[in-house]
């Protein structure tokens, strides 16, 4: 079964794909990134609407407007 996190990677917010028997963290170090969210996503639009859902709070804190494709 597939799982996914949500890691920083130079700067930029991503959705990795945790190979099955390694950590979410073991893929951010793979990825030389940081796991953000410590959850483990089963799906990876899952993922994305929580990520999606971040970015929003992160630009409406920032008094931005985001919009997402």
């Amino acid at each position: 079964m597939a799982r996914f996190a949500i890691l920083e990677v130079n700067d930029t917010l991503t959705i990795a794909q945790v190979t099955p028997g390694q950590l979410p963290e073991d893929t951010a170090r793979e990825e030389r990134g940081s796991l953000v969210d410590p959850s483990i996503y089963r799906s990876y639009d899952q993922a994305c609407e929580v990520l999606h859902g971040m970015q929003r709070r992160d630009a409406e804190r920032l008094g931005e407007h985001v919009g997402i494709a």
